[in-house]
């Protein structure tokens, strides 16, 4: 997979959202980069997840970035395993996506 090929999305909410704190929520493992960057171990692909607004703390808007595919070998659709992502990341809060 080329980095031309990885798959994007771009989120924006209608509140302010912790990701750390929603990472959590949802169990799913994570490590801070730094104040807008965080890598997520996500069904063992590997993302990152960049603040485009504001920090990971409040974050408004951010990105998501399929950095590896998970090792299992099976076929999957690497925008549907995002959107899957987003859609764990954000149900344990109060945010809507008002466009991606």
């Amino acid at each position: 997979m080329t980095d031309e090929d990885e798959p994007v999305q771009h989120c924006t909410l209608n509140v302010p959202v912790d990701i750390p704190a929603a990472l959590e929520a949802a169990a799913i493992e994570y490590l801070d980069v730094d104040d807008q960057r965080t890598i997520v171990i996500y069904q063992h692909a590997i993302l990152m997840v960049i603040a485009s607004e504001g920090r990971a703390t409040a974050a408004r808007e951010f990105t998501v970035e399929l950095w590896e595919e998970p090792p299992d070998g099976l076929p999957r659709d690497p925008d549907d395993l995002v959107t899957a992502f987003l859609d764990e990341l954000l149900a344990p809060t109060d945010a809507v996506r008002t466009e991606s």
